[in-house]
């Protein structure tokens, strides 16, 4: 059988896939030198504190859209009632929470009074919904990868959302014996935050090692920089600044700032390389066609 020299490669907008992912990844490069610039002239004081801060959101804003967007996209390319459906209807969805989370954060700015709480905010209500959210695509993910059945999944799922809630309340008394000025609610939500992180960044993680480093894994990257950022603000909040240096605290707040945009843009990237494979196959140019046995290329085959 002769063999197909040539896969025609599909273009959009005149663009094929694999540009537009590179036009991608400049972008998000481009971002971050731009935030880093920001940050570093925010530390000579030539930027105002509250336009600085609102820089970083609406920039932070682009990216969590884009990965909000490419998530949609994926899952419109199952049928409702396939198991990777749920697991991509939910990852969006969390997602999409998140992207409501930062619009939140932006009006907060403006108008104060949609604050709930002194130590509860609004965004705290979209980032937690939007972990739950992901956390239950990452079970999913992970369970229908073992075989196993939906409801032992909602079950696991169960157990490790109660399991969060215990030991973010079990350190919030830990760590309030030493800042007995902040409140126990501020505290938990603050520590609940990388408990979560712990959870779905050892989750996805795991799924990673599981999958390789095939393209269904690289989604779940961006929850591992979420986590990384969590932690430093986490180490914030519970008073470990004080224990090093401003050198140092200069530079976890530089990781945090850089990790916390990137985690959008690195699910975002992977999610859209899977849209084009999923919806364009072959002609994507992603994919590399399987080799051929010593036979079959001496037409033996």
């Amino acid at each position: 059988m002769k063999k197909m020299d040539h896969v025609k490669k599909t273009t959009i907008l005149g663009i094929p896939p694999r540009q537009i992912l590179i036009g991608g990844v400049s972008m998000a490069f481009a971002l971050l030198a731009v935030l880093s610039w920001q940050y570093f002239a925010a530390l000579q004081n030539d930027i105002d504190a509250f336009w600085d801060g609102q820089f970083f959101n609406y920039i932070t804003l682009v990216p969590a859209i884009g990965a909000a967007l490419a998530g949609s996209a994926v899952t419109g390319q199952f049928v409702r009632g396939e198991r990777p459906h749920r697991i991509w209807v939910a990852f969006s969805l969390g997602l999409w929470f998140w992207v409501a989370g930062e619009i939140s954060v932006i009006l907060f700015d403006f108008f104060p009074a949609g604050i709930v709480s002194p130590d509860f905010q609004l965004v705290d209500i979209f980032w937690l919904l939007g972990y739950f959210s992901l956390g239950l695509s990452l079970v999913l993910q992970l369970l229908s990868a073992y075989g196993m059945g939906q409801r032992r999944g909602l079950s696991i799922y169960a157990g490790m959302v109660v399991f969060a809630i215990i030991l973010a309340a079990l350190l919030t008394e830990i760590v309030r014996k030493g800042k007995p000025d902040d409140s126990w609610s501020f505290l938990f939500v603050t520590i609940l935050y990388p408990v979560l992180d712990v959870l779905a960044g050892g989750t996805a993680i795991w799924l990673s090692l599981l999958f390789g480093r095939g393209r269904w894994s690289r989604p779940w990257w961006g929850l591992i920089l979420f986590a990384i950022t969590d932690a430093i603000d986490a180490f914030y909040w519970s008073g470990g600044y004080d224990l090093v240096s401003v050198a140092a605290q200069n530079t976890l707040d530089f990781i945090s700032l850089v990790t916390y945009p990137a985690s959008y843009m690195t699910a975002g990237l992977a999610l859209l390389a899977n849209y084009f494979i999923l919806r364009y196959g072959m002609e994507s140019g992603l994919l590399k066609p399987a080799r051929e046995s010593g036979l079959a290329k001496r037409g033996m085959e």
